[in-house]
């Protein structure tokens, strides 16, 4: 338990810590997903000179040959976006996920502290303790895991698009 001015200190600072550290994960994917944006954007804008120098239409060219790279252009644009949020959000989960865990050991310490301290007949009230602490654990770990199955699903549904767009354009 907090008993003295230093451990509280010490836990505001373990939680201003935290959220800078969540706030620096945010803003560096936010900064990549900028940067994604704007070479996205370049790229576009170069085509679109490119095909007005040429005397065509921008896109109008590319769709009348049937030139599938824009799927293709898009499927890596959502690969890269994808990339960029699953980094960023693995980031700050594993942050957070280090949090708890310190959290989870300080708080079945002070248990045990009180469980030393506890009298006689609260053997009930530690096991429910226990029984409480086991089972935030289990909720934790199983929304990790549903988390992460999650992002496995959307991954590799974007790599059977790009594939899919790949073998199209290709084939075109």
């Amino acid at each position: 338990m907090l008993t003295s001015v230093n451990e509280v200190t010490a836990a505001q600072k373990a939680s201003v810590d935290a959220f800078f550290y969540i706030a620096n994960e945010a803003m560096t994917g936010f900064e990549k997903l900028v940067q994604l944006n704007f070479q996205v954007w370049r790229d576009s804008t170069q085509r679109a000179m490119n095909a007005l120098a040429n005397g065509e239409l921008p896109g109008v060219a590319a769709a009348s040959r049937g030139d599938l790279s824009v799927i293709e252009r898009a499927t890596l644009y959502q690969q890269q976006l994808f990339g960029i949020v699953a980094n960023t959000q693995a980031a700050i989960i594993k942050h957070a996920s280090a949090q708890y865990e310190t959290q989870i050991g300080s708080v079945r310490a002070d248990l045990d502290d009180a469980v030393q301290r506890a009298p006689a007949g609260a053997e009930a009230a530690v096991s429910a303790m226990n029984s409480a602490i086991t089972a935030a654990n289990a909720f934790y770990e199983s929304m990790w895991k549903t988390a992460q199955q999650a992002v496995d699903m959307a991954e590799s549904n974007a790599s059977l698009v790009t594939r899919s767009a790949r073998t199209t354009s290709h084939a075109a």
